[in-house]
């Protein structure tokens, strides 16, 4: 199953070949726990004028022979195609990496480190969280199944589980973290401000924007995430 990490930046194509662009986020259902579509970034004209973002649909996007995206035209579709097959428009998808999580009593658990999902369905397959690079290093990556993952809820993504109910990937204080308190008193340190910076952005960056300048702060925050892999 793919995730949102082997998706971002890759090429997409189409059947001639042509070079359309490449995946800068992976789209979210404005509330389920779903993907729906894919923004591309076109680059610039002439290396100087940035061109908008476009966006397609997943069901309309295919893994090609040598791992390219493939889309079955020789050009982009329209965003308006998309968005009434979908039923509402791009603006509405949520971009859940950085994104941060509360459980359903309202406590911060993390923020979206990555999510695997069915690259046909959308389905959600796995998802990873981060508590920022001191956690991360004392207790690992939480994993959350799929089934306690409820979506979007217009400021974080909920999942059924506190911070302690959650599995680690692994770390050195594994068996003895109970939650974010239990870091703090064995370090004396937050888990590094990431998961304030994804709680207070949520609102304003977590949705796929065409604004220039919300493109740049969710990219800016995943291009912090992809430092402390």
């Amino acid at each position: 199953m793919p995730a949102i990490i082997e998706y971002e930046r890759r090429i997409v194509a189409g059947t001639d070949g042509r070079q359309f662009g490449r995946v800068s986020a992976v789209l979210f259902h404005p509330d389920e726990p779903r993907v729906v579509g894919l923004q591309i970034d076109r680059g610039a004209v002439l290396g100087v004028i940035d061109q908008r973002p476009r966006f397609v649909r997943l069901g309309d996007v295919s893994v090609g022979a040598g791992g390219d995206l493939m889309i079955e035209s020789d050009s982009l579709p329209k965003d308006s195609a998309g968005e009434r097959a979908l039923g509402y428009s791009w603006e509405a998808t949520v971009v859940w990496r950085g994104m941060p999580v509360r459980s359903v009593a309202g406590d911060d658990v993390g923020y979206v480190h990555d999510a695997g999902f069915d690259a046909t369905t959308g389905e959600l397959t796995s998802l990873l969280l981060s508590t920022g690079a001191v956690g991360d290093m004392a207790v690992g990556r939480l994993q959350v199944p799929p089934a306690m993952v409820r979506g979007f809820d217009g400021e974080a993504v909920v999942v059924e589980a506190g911070y302690a109910d959650l599995a680690a990937s692994g770390g050195a204080a594994k068996a003895a973290a109970s939650g974010v308190t239990a870091i703090k008193e064995r370090t004396g340190q937050v888990a590094d401000g990431m998961l304030e910076v994804g709680v207070a952005a949520a609102g304003a960056l977590g949705r796929s924007f065409r604004s220039g300048i919300g493109r740049k702060a969710i990219d800016k925050m995943k291009s912090l995430m992809d430092d402390e892999e």
